[in-house]
C-alpha cells in the first residue's frame, strides 16, 4: 500500500524524536519510522549526562547551550540535576582545559574551601590540592592533585525527555510507525519515495522530506543512498554496581579521573598476559574513567580502547565479560574503597557511538529533500533538542544558526576543511 508522508524521520531515538517534534511544531505531520521500540538503542544506554564544557569547540558548546535553553518545558519529566562534572588530576592540565573553554563561564580559583561557591549554577571552579579534599572529603586521599568542577552539568532522564517528545509530536498529528528503512526510490535523480519493510512486505512511501536519524543504523542508511562519509561505530559499555554501603558517595557529582593509569598490578598483569582480549589493557591506559551515583548503586564507565566497526549488525553490542570490572578498576584512584566490590557481578549494557573523525555531529542537507541528523557520539542526550530544532528550522526554509553550518555533512567535500580534534580529545 503506497503511503504519502509530509516528513519521514528514520529513527526513534532522542535525535529522531526531537527532529519530529520540532518539525511538527512547524506545521508538518511527521512519521517516525523505527524497527525497534522507540528509545531502546543508544538513547537508552547512555549515562544521560550533560555539560556545557567543550574545551576547544565553541560550536559544540553552542549546540548544547541551545539544547539546555530548550529543556525548560521538559524539566518536569527530564528532571535534570545540577551536580556538575568534577575532573580530577594534575592542576596544570585542569587549568589548561579550563582556559580552552571560555564559553563555560568564569574561571574561579580556590586554594581553600572558604571561597568555593557550592550552589553556583555556572562557571568553572579550579580547586588546588588541599582544597579538593576540603570541598569533597571523599577525595582527601589524593595528595598533590586538584579538581575542576564544571557547571552547568549533571544528568537527566533521557527516557522521560524522549517520551515527552514522542507524546508531543503525536499531539501535533505525527505518527510512530514500526518498520525498517531499506533505501529510496528516485525519479529524475531525486529521492522521492522511501523503501520500507513492514511485516515482511516492502512498501514505497512517497515523502516531501526525509530525515535520517537512525543512530547506529546511520552507516547502513547512508550506504543504501549511495553516500560515503567518514564514519565509524564504536561499542561503549556502562556498568551498574549495587552499593548498599555507599562506597560511591550518593551526593557526588559525575567524577572523572583525568590522568593516565594502569588498572592491573604487575602480579595481575603476569597472570593475564596470555589473555589476548585483555592484552591492550595490561599497560598504561588513557584518562577518562568516570562514574556517578545512580539509585542504590553507581554507574561506572571506562572504554579506553573501543574497537571500531564498519557497519553494526544491530543496535546493541554484546559486552565483553570483563567490561564491568575494567570500568570499576578505572575508578579505584578516585575511590579506593570500591576495591571491595571486585567479584560483584554488575549489570552491564551498552550502545554504539557513531562518530566522525573529529567527533562532531552530522546535521544538515545530504541531498535534495534528504537531511541527516546523527553522529552525536557520546553527547546525544545533551545535544538532541538543539540539533532537532536547528534541523527542523533549516529543512523548512529558515536560516540555520551559524554553529549548525559547522556540522553540515558537506564539510567533508571541502578540501580546505580542517578536522578539529578537541572534541575527540575531551570526549568521555
Amino acid at each position: 500500500m503506497e503511503r504519502r508522508v509530509e516528513a519521514l524521520v528514520v529513527g526513534g531515538g532522542l535525535a529522531g524524536l526531537s527532529a519530529a517534534y520540532f518539525l511538527a511544531r512547524r506545521g508538518l505531520r511527521p512519521w517516525v519510522l523505527e524497527r525497534e521500540a522507540p528509545l531502546s538503542c543508544t538513547s537508552d544506554k547512555s549515562t544521560e549526562a550533560y555539560r556545557l564544557f567543550w574545551p576547544g569547540d565553541e560550536d559544540l558548546a553552542a549546540l548544547v547551550r541551545e539544547s539546555l535553553d530548550l529543556l525548560s518545558p521538559f524539566a518536569g519529566v527530564a528532571r535534570p540535576n545540577r551536580r556538575g562534572y568534577l575532573y580530577v588530576g594534575r592542576l596544570e592540565a585542569l587549568e589548561a582545559m579550563a582556559l580552552e573553554a571560555p564559553h563555560a563561564g568564569p574561571l574561579r580559583v580556590h586554594r581553600g574551601a572558604a571561597t568555593y561557591p557550592k550552589e553556583a549554577a555556572s562557571g568553572l571552579d579550579l580547586l588546588h590540592p588541599g582544597a579538593l579534599g576540603e570541598v569533597f572529603p571523599y577525595l582527601g586521599h589524593l595528595r598533590g592533585l586538584g579538581g575542576l568542577h564544571v557547571r552547568p552539568a549533571g544528568w537527566l532522564s533521557a527516557q522521560g525527555l524522549g517520551m515527552a517528545l514522542l507524546e508531543g509530536f503525536r499531539a501535533f498529528g505525527g505518527r510512530l510507525m514500526s518498520g525498517e528503512f531499506l533505501g529510496v526510490e528516485r525519479e529524475g535523480g531525486r529521492a522521492r519515495s522511501a523503501q520500507v519493510l513492514r511485516e515482511g512486505r516492502e512498501e514505497a512511501w512517497p515523502f516531501g522530506l526525509l530525515v535520517l536519524a537512525p543512530g547506529p543504523g546511520l552507516l547502513r542508511a547512508l550506504r543504501a543512498l549511495g553516500h560515503s562519509l567518514p564514519l565509524t561505530a564504536e561499542p561503549h559499555f556502562k556498568a551498574w554496581f549495587p552499593d548498599p554501603e555507599g562506597r560511591f558517595p550518593r551526593e557526588a557529582p559525575l567524577l572523572i579521573w583525568n590522568e593516565p593509569q594502569e588498572i592491573f598490578t604487575p602480579e595481575e598483569q603476569a597472570l593475564l598476559e596470555e589473555e589476548a582480549e585483555l592484552t591492550p589493557l595490561l599497560g598504561p591506559l588513557p584518562p577518562g574513567a568516570h562514574g556517578r551515583p545512580e539509585g542504590e548503586g553507581f554507574l561506572a564507565l571506562y572504554n579506553p580502547f573501543p574497537r571500531e566497526e564498519a557497519t553494526p549488525s544491530g543496535c546493541l553490542p554484546s559486552p565483553p565479560p570483563f567490561a564491568g570490572e575494567v570500568a570499576l578498576r578505572g575508578l579505584f584512584p578516585l575511590l579506593p574503597g570500591l576495591r571491595a566490590l571486585l567479584g560483584v557481578r554488575p549489570r552491564v549494557d551498552g550502545g554504539y557511538y557513531v562518530r566522525t573523525p573529529e567527533n562532531r555531529p552530522l546535521l544538515g542537507p545530504l541531498e535534495e529533500g534528504v537531511w541527516v541528523l546523527g553522529a552525536l557520539s557520546g553527547y546525544g542526550v545533551m545535544a538532541a533538542l538543539g540539533a532537532g530544532s536547528a534541523l527542523a528550522a533549516w529543512a523548512t526554509g529558515e536560516e540555520p544558526p551559524p554553529w549548525a553550518l559547522a556540522f553540515a555533512p558537506g564539510r567533508f567535500l571541502d578540501p580546505s576543511y580542517r578536522l578539529k580534534g578537541e572534541a575527540a580529545r575531551f570526549q568521555l
